[in-house]
Formats: C-alpha cells, structure tokens, sequence
C-alpha cells in the first residue's frame, strides 16, 4: 500500500509505524528483501540464504563448552569481520548455498528506509499504521485514501484488512449512532409547534417538511461526490431549524388572519398569509446561501466547514421546492376549518 501511494505526486514522506504520531519519527533501520523468483530460478531456499551469510555478522555463538580443570566453561564464536562488514560487501560476497553460486545483490536488495520502534496488537491482531503527507485539499486527500483502501481489500488475502483512522475529521461508520439525534430534534420541533398553534394536526406539516429538505442534503453530496463527515451532519441540524422557519412564519401568519376573518375561506388565507410572508422568507433563504458562499469558493476548502455549507446551501435551495409545493397542500388540509 506504501509503493501504492508513492506512485501519486501529491504524496509524499510515506511512513509505517506501529503507532500514529504528530511528528515525524526518524527511527529507521536496514531491510532486506529478497527477490522470490531468483531463488527459485537458481534453486536456493529462502533459509539456506540466510545460514549461508547469517555467519559472517555472528557476534557471540554458543558452539558448546569446553572442561578444563576449574570446570566447564561455556565456547562463543564471533566473526572476524563483524564488527567491520559494511552493506558493499555483504551485497557484493560471493556465496554457496545449496550447491548454487551466487551474489547476494543478484537475489536481494537492501536499503535503509523508516521503521517501526515496536510490534503493536490490538483485539488480537497486528497492526501497522501508515502516515503521508499530501499536497492538496482535503476533500481530495480523503477521496485518494478511500480508493487506496478498497483497492487494498479487494486484492489482499483473508486476514488482512485497510481501515482508515484519521481522527476527528472522520466520519466513520461509528459515527452513524449519532443520527438518532435527529429523531430529538424532530420530536423538539413537533411539541414547541404544537404549543405554538395549539393543535395535534399542524405540527405534522412543519415536521413533514424537514425530512423533504433533507433530500437536497443527499443529491449535494452525491451529484457533487462530496465526502460526508461532521460538517455534513451539522447542515442536517441546521437545515432542521431553518426549514421550520420558513414553514411555522406561514403557519402562523394563516392561523392569525383565520382568527382575524372567520368568514375567509382557507384557500384564501393561504393565498394572504403566503403573500405576507414569502419574500422575507426568501431574502432569508438567498442571504443565507450566499453567506455560505465563501466557505466554497478558492482551492482550500476545510474539511468541516466546506461540506456544512455545500449541504446547507443545497438543502435550503430544495426546501424552496417542498415551500412552494408541498406546503400549501399540507397547509389546506390540516388547517381546521370554520
């Protein structure tokens, strides 16, 4: 997944560790890695390979005991050259493994690249945390993760699995729970709507109408391809209160002028409350998108205020559609009438 990464050029500094880290950490170490398919062709096992040369670094072997007169005293055997073997000549030996001849840099390769301190376990399985730098925005950054990952889960054998973890700017799948707090949100709405117009049937227009905002929330993030995280959960609650504000300055303004005119027929008095109210409404509405403006424009967007304002401003421009056609239906038929 790292050599994966490297290919883009937008990344850069790829380390692998076994914690993640705010800082770069320079711990590294030298790695060998054998080429499969020359041993194979030249008939060596992998661990014939390494008792061949594993000799020349032995430092303090234990090869037996020896008695003498004071008693038995533990042999070590160290190698000449241990101390002085340098990476040229250990690539360049000339060595014998299984009757075949060889040069260890024609079977391997090694470099000295960033390592992990320690082995990590976590839930009864190792893990191994990878880190990159990306030049770009975060949005794309997300996105580039995301399809490295799949493409990692796809190809690798059972066992092995990719997840991101990227803190508080990710909006994992643990982070659904959260969604029932909408469901507080609407039952809020219902109760201080029904205080307000002193009615069981007309808060169900105003809640009616804030799942139908929600929709312009999803075709934002799908036509757009944008990446749902915090700031895509924040516009779900602030479309839930500026949507029943449109919805409750009408309700009432209906309720007012039935109470001021009993004679008038409802269609009418939706036809006044909605002329009274519609163009504060709509100033509100534009206003407020064009606020939101400045959160999208320019190649930097922040990860969590640009997807609040992409789903704010997409939900409000489709809340204008459930106003303008399914509140007056819903208005006529709930309202009670003289």
């Amino acid at each position: 997944m790292r050599d994966s990464l490297l290919q883009y050029r937008r990344v850069k500094d790829v380390t692998v560790n076994s914690e993640f880290s705010y800082y770069k950490d320079d711990f590294s170490e030298f790695v060998l890695d054998i080429d499969r398919e020359r041993l194979v062709g030249r008939n060596i096992p992998p661990e014939a390979l390494f008792d061949a040369f594993l000799p020349m670094f032995t430092r303090a072997s234990y090869v037996g005991a020896h008695a003498g007169a004071d008693g038995t005293e533990p042999v070590f055997m160290c190698a000449a050259e241990a101390g002085a073997f340098d990476v040229w000549n250990l690539m360049n030996y000339a060595g014998t493994a299984s009757n075949s001849s060889y040069k260890l840099a024609e079977v391997a390769t090694i470099e000295n690249t960033q390592a992990a301190h320690s082995i990590a376990k976590e839930n009864q399985q190792y893990r191994l945390c990878l880190q990159f730098d990306y030049i770009g925005t975060w949005t794309q950054a997300q996105k580039a993760i995301r399809q490295h990952i799949d493409r990692f889960n796809n190809t690798t054998p059972i066992g092995y699995k990719a997840e991101s973890d990227g803190g508080y700017y990710i909006w994992d799948d643990n982070s659904q729970k959260q969604y029932w707090l909408l469901l507080i949100i609407i039952a809020i709405v219902y109760f201080i709507s029904g205080i307000l117009f002193n009615s069981w049937t007309q808060p169900f227009v105003i809640v009616f109408i804030i799942p139908v905002s929600f929709i312009g929330i999803f075709l934002t993030f799908r036509y757009f391809e944008l990446l749902f995280d915090q700031g895509g959960f924040a516009s779900f609650v602030l479309l839930a209160g500026l949507s029943v504000n449109a919805n409750i300055y009408i309700l009432n303004e209906y309720n007012n002028i039935r109470a001021a005119r009993p004679g008038l027929s409802p269609r009418r008095a939706c036809i006044k409350a909605w002329n009274a109210k519609i163009r504060p409404i709509f100033l509100t509405v534009v206003s407020t998108v064009l606020g939101f403006i400045p959160f999208m424009a320019g190649q930097l967007r922040e990860a969590f205020w640009f997807p609040l304002a992409a789903g704010a401003s997409g939900g409000l421009i489709f809340s204008m559609l459930a106003l303008f056609l399914l509140l007056p239906m819903l208005l006529l038929k709930a309202a009670p009438r003289s």
